[in-house]
């Protein structure tokens, strides 16, 4: 069974990817496939991550539930007053590419070892016409209410990054609820807004600007996706 829509376009997307450095697919993976992860990624424990003014910090899920409120209350401010004066992040991760080099045989595991493969890989060049890419890194994300990811431009100094890319596993999601991935120019100007439609891919080059909007409040429900990017060595 081939896990990516055979009917995709693979010429369409380069030039959409050439054209404007990002592109969203509909309908990227077989139907079996994408309701499989999202059953699997919605039942993970999760880490909450997030920087204090030391660097990044990743609180498990042991960790967070033994938090008193107040805890999580102090922990909430310190991350909402860094975000004030410099990048920040706050959102849940599961470690799936981790679980995948431990040879662990859950389905999430054993998906990423999939996308490490040539299968997967060949396929992200063919869609980007990026012939370098020979690697993946991959986690599970999940934007609650009060989650979001501050205007970067996934750039860094230790890895070759490609592409980024986000597989939207989220069955029901409204736009006011927040958690849109946004690109932007630099000067305040929101270039183009991708939709966390369930089953689509995001990709996009980097480096580029974008931002994760804050999750509302009223959220009613978790932006669940795998997330990640895709690497020349």
């Amino acid at each position: 069974m081939s896990y990516i829509n055979p009917r995709i376009d693979h010429a369409a997307i380069r030039d959409a990817l050439a054209r404007t450095r990002r592109v969203l697919i509909r309908d990227f993976f077989e139907p079996p496939v994408v309701e499989a992860l999202a059953d699997a990624l919605a039942t993970v424990d999760w880490s909450l991550l997030y920087r204090d003014e030391k660097g990044d910090k990743r609180l498990t899920g042991d960790a967070l539930r033994a938090l008193t409120p107040e805890e999580r209350m102090r922990i909430s401010a310190d991350i909402n007053q860094l975000a004030s004066r410099t990048y920040q992040f706050s959102f849940y991760s599961h470690p799936i590419v981790h679980t995948a080099q431990r040879g662990e045989s859950d389905l999430l595991s054993r998906f990423v070892r999939w996308m490490a493969d040539e299968e997967f890989l060949a396929a992200m060049r063919s869609l980007s016409g990026l012939q370098d890419i020979d690697r993946v890194y991959a986690q599970g994300t999940m934007y609650a209410r009060g989650s979001f990811l501050k205007e970067h431009n996934d750039e860094v100094q230790v890895e070759n990054r490609r592409l980024a890319y986000v597989i939207n596993l989220t069955r029901s999601w409204r736009p006011d609820w927040g958690g849109l991935l946004h690109f932007d120019d630099g000067a305040g100007n929101v270039l183009e807004t991708f939709f966390p439609h369930f089953n689509s891919l995001s990709l996009f080059l980097v480096p580029q600007n974008h931002f994760v909007s804050y999750v509302a409040p009223f959220a009613q429900s978790e932006r669940l996706a795998i997330t990640g990017w895709l690497i020349a060595s």
